[in-house]
């Protein structure tokens, strides 16, 4: 496979990925403030900027976070070059560059969704409430990779798709853990209780509300949620189970048997897959859960640095 075929894939995977995970916490945090205190709205926004890791560029054009400059600029702000938008627009040109190489259906399903979002328009949807975006993004997506599993073989270029989108999941899934814990848990009063309606709200903002509900079958507690998030090796957005399928995905397209790596990537997955494997939450709270995730965030980035040095570039000769 031609590189330039395998890293568009890769990040088609990754924009589609990261515009699903944007759109998802601005839909859940929006409803959930529609039932909270002005005081608790007030508070709320501004962690979501946080979680894109965008915070730098948002005080550049923004002086205050709130409902309005948050959702304009995650959703629709073409000087957030991860802007819900922008994301959506990259992943439509990697598309249209290699239409010759991913099956019909698929450049349908994501043309149609550029062509649809391209018509909304932030001061409509937030007069109206952000859901009816928010959704078509989801669906956008779901339908995405849905198509894509149905109609493109599962060869190298297919071991590219799932390998952007389980890393992309893995890092945003670290990104709202670490910040949500840091705000709901670290910073409550001594003796005060957690709030369980926003725990609930960050289960949901990764699907994970429902199976969170049928294995614990109690109320919400933050060690458990940080667990589940973490260390499920099921739930497909866990941090660990998307770690599973980059490896497996990195396997397949080297051919490396299992205690084995080809290559930078692959020793780095390994390793972190170590600690997911064999960790308990104990474990990990005893190190500090701010500086594992933030770790795992670090060790993501150098995943992607290295696939790309591996898989994308070529090292020129003087």
């Amino acid at each position: 496979m031609l590189s330039r075929i395998a890293d568009s894939l890769f990040w088609i995977a990754r924009y589609m990925e990261r515009a699903e995970d944007t759109a998802r916490i601005l839909d859940v945090n929006y409803h959930m403030l529609l039932e909270q205190s002005q005081q608790t709205i007030r508070l709320r926004w501004e962690p979501l900027v946080h979680m894109t890791g965008e915070q730098e560029e948002f005080f550049k054009l923004y002086q205050v976070a709130n409902t309005q400059t948050v959702f304009e600029f995650l959703a629709f702000d073409e000087r957030n070059a991860n802007s819900i938008l922008q994301c959506i627009f990259r992943a439509r040109e990697n598309a249209r560059t290699i239409r010759d190489r991913i099956s019909r259906e698929m450049w349908q399903d994501i043309n149609s969704l550029y062509h649809s979002v391209s018509h909304f328009r932030a001061e409509e949807e937030l007069a109206v409430g952000p859901h009816r975006f928010c959704d078509t993004i989801r669906s956008g997506c779901h339908r995405f990779h849905g198509v894509s599993d149905d109609t493109l073989p599962h060869d190298e270029g297919w071991q590219f798709l799932q390998m952007g989108r389980a890393l992309e999941r893995a890092d945003m899934t670290a990104r709202i853990v670490d910040v949500e814990y840091h705000n709901l848990v670290d910073r409550v009063n001594p003796g005060e209780k957690a709030d369980n309606h926003q725990w609930m709200a960050v289960l949901k903002s990764v699907a994970a509300y429902e199976i969170y509900r049928r294995q614990y079958h109690s109320r919400i507690e933050p060690e458990r949620v940080a667990e589940m998030l973490i260390l499920h090796s099921q739930h497909p957005r866990s941090i660990r189970f998307n770690m599973q399928t980059v490896q497996g995905a990195l396997r397949a397209i080297s051919g490396a048997g299992v205690g084995y790596y080809a290559n930078e990537a692959e020793r780095l997955t390994g390793r972190m897959m170590t600690s997911l494997a064999y960790d308990r939450i104990e474990d990990i709270f005893a190190r500090g859960l701010h500086p594992y995730l933030t770790d795992v965030q670090k060790t993501s980035r150098q995943i992607g640095y290295q696939i790309a040095m591996t898989y994308f570039y070529y090292a020129t000769v003087a």
